[in-house]
């Protein structure tokens, strides 16, 4: 909503710095959250975790609320005439995309985990998922409301391969930011504190890839080629870590981990404003809320169940196979991060270069 809100109020021209701001606040709470989730976790309880950002969420409601006032125009639309507004809210196609995301979710928490692969109930799930996916595009297409996925935003090379582009580095992102955390805890055997130290450091990095790219995109509008850095640096530092061997430098756990956040904080804007180049202000809300829904899903991947404290009370004889066993499935999780951030990174080379539109000011 931050994103949408500057959309409004921001001409397209000087929005690269306020998007560089926004990133930099947001990369300030990630490396808190890291740096502080995992002691709170292990001193207090995982609850706290979610109760503490109760008092947050609260004050950024009431500034909001006083701060950010409701732009003049929209819908022409009687307020106590509910049924209007529902005519322009697309709840089909809402239905149909959560009932297709969490089919095939569980499909793949059941496969491998409490069913096998062959399972008729999870073929049956992902096959599912792909129908409704069908169908939701099918109800996209029709409607005559406001569509979840405009499917004309989707049209073209530049959007089609924009939007490839940010579905892999979605999925590379999340498997990465997913998997990083378990192969310390799980392989290294660190405490959720320590695990969380590791990744606070180089979780600065991704605030400073979107200080460069607000940069750029406000000096030169380079946004194709920024998509390309950034997605280069997601597979260059994802394929570093899925080089770490079960037992390496410590200085390797520490540097392996920046080119991938470095990526993320430079590709996310760049594909955002890359979307909203392509079309008018009009359509800078709806375009925007497009990129992050296709970005989400690709963060659709294999959850892996583990308990850290069943392992490390289990018997020493077991606790190193164990723990091998787990460093071989984490390592083909990042071999499948590096994979879509491949994909990602190819997309962005067949996009036609594109700059902040002269029409925008």
């Amino acid at each position: 909503m931050a994103t949408i809100v500057n959309s409004d109020m921001i001409p397209f021209r000087k929005r690269g710095m306020y998007q560089a701001m926004q990133n930099g606040m947001f990369g300030f709470g990630a490396v808190a959250g890291a740096s502080f989730g995992g002691s709170i976790a292990d001193y207090i309880g995982w609850r706290w975790c979610f109760l503490l950002q109760v008092p947050i969420s609260l004050v950024a409601l009431v500034l909001g609320a006083f701060v950010i006032k409701n732009p003049e125009g929209g819908f022409d639309i009687d307020t106590k005439d509910l049924r209007a507004v529902w005519t322009h809210v697309d709840v089909s196609g809402a239905l149909l995309l959560v009932t297709a995301v969490s089919v095939q979710l569980i499909g793949l928490n059941l496969g491998g985990n409490e069913l096998p692969w062959g399972s008729p109930v999870v073929v049956g799930t992902l096959v599912g998922s792909v129908v409704l996916l069908a169908l939701f595009f099918l109800v996209e297409a029709r409607t005559r409301a406001i569509p979840v996925i405009p499917l004309r935003m989707l049209k073209g090379r530049l959007p089609v391969l924009t939007q490839l582009s940010n579905v892999c580095a979605g999925f590379a992102a999340y498997a990465y930011l997913f998997m990083l955390p378990l192969f310390f805890q799980v392989v290294l055997l660190d405490s959720a504190t320590k695990a969380g130290a590791r990744l606070a450091i180089p979780s600065l990095a991704t605030p400073l890839g979107g200080l460069v790219a607000g940069i750029v995109m406000s000096r030169w509008g380079k946004l194709i080629w920024l998509i390309r850095l950034g997605a280069l640096l997601m597979l260059f530092g994802n394929g570093l870590v899925t080089s770490l061997q079960f037992e390496d430098s410590k200085w390797k756990y520490l540097l392996y981990i920046f080119p991938a956040n470095l990526g993320q904080g430079i590709i996310y804007p760049s594909i955002l404003f890359t979307t909203l180049a392509s079309f008018d202000h009009a359509d800078h809300a709806v375009s925007a809320s497009t990129v992050y829904l296709v970005r989400s899903l690709g963060t659709l991947i294999e959850e892996i169940r583990h308990s850290v404290t069943a392992l490390k009370s289990a018997p020493v004889e077991v606790r190193l196979p164990v723990r091998l066993v787990y460093y071989e499935g984490i390592k083909y999780a990042f071999a499948a991060s590096t994979a879509a951030a491949g994909i990602s990174f190819v997309a962005a080379l067949f996009a036609h270069p594109r700059g902040l539109r002269s029409t925008h000011k």
